[in-house]
């Protein structure tokens, strides 16, 4: 079984914390910048985004990781029927508590910095 994690940060226009946080980023490497996936917290009709219901997220800026592991069984027939599973790791509210806890955890769940 595979096992790969995602770090979606959870933002939103107009968030000074949001932007606070995104200026914060710029400072990191390209490898660990790369590591970090952006995605809106609300569409522009001010719905949530599909991934944010998914992940249970409310408020931004909000950090996710993600385990995402592929889970195959098999059918009736015989079959192998696999699936990508994901199920949240561990999450930062706040531009501050994200900031603090930000290199220890792309240090623990990407390969922004091989040993």
């Amino acid at each position: 079984m595979m096992k790969t994690y995602e770090l979606y940060v959870f933002t939103q226009e107009s968030c000074a914390p949001c932007t606070r946080l995104k200026e914060h980023v710029k400072t990191l490497t390209a490898a660990e910048q790369a590591e970090l996936h952006f995605v809106p917290l609300k569409t522009a009709s001010g719905q949530r985004t599909a991934l944010a219901e998914e992940l249970s997220v409310e408020l931004s800026p909000t950090l996710v990781v993600v385990h995402e592991e592929v889970a195959c069984q098999l059918d009736d027939d015989g079959d192998e029927d696999c699936d990508y599973v994901e199920e949240s790791v561990e999450r930062f509210v706040g531009a501050n508590s994200i900031i603090e806890h930000l290199q220890a955890t792309l240090d623990a769940y990407t390969y922004a910095h091989p040993e």
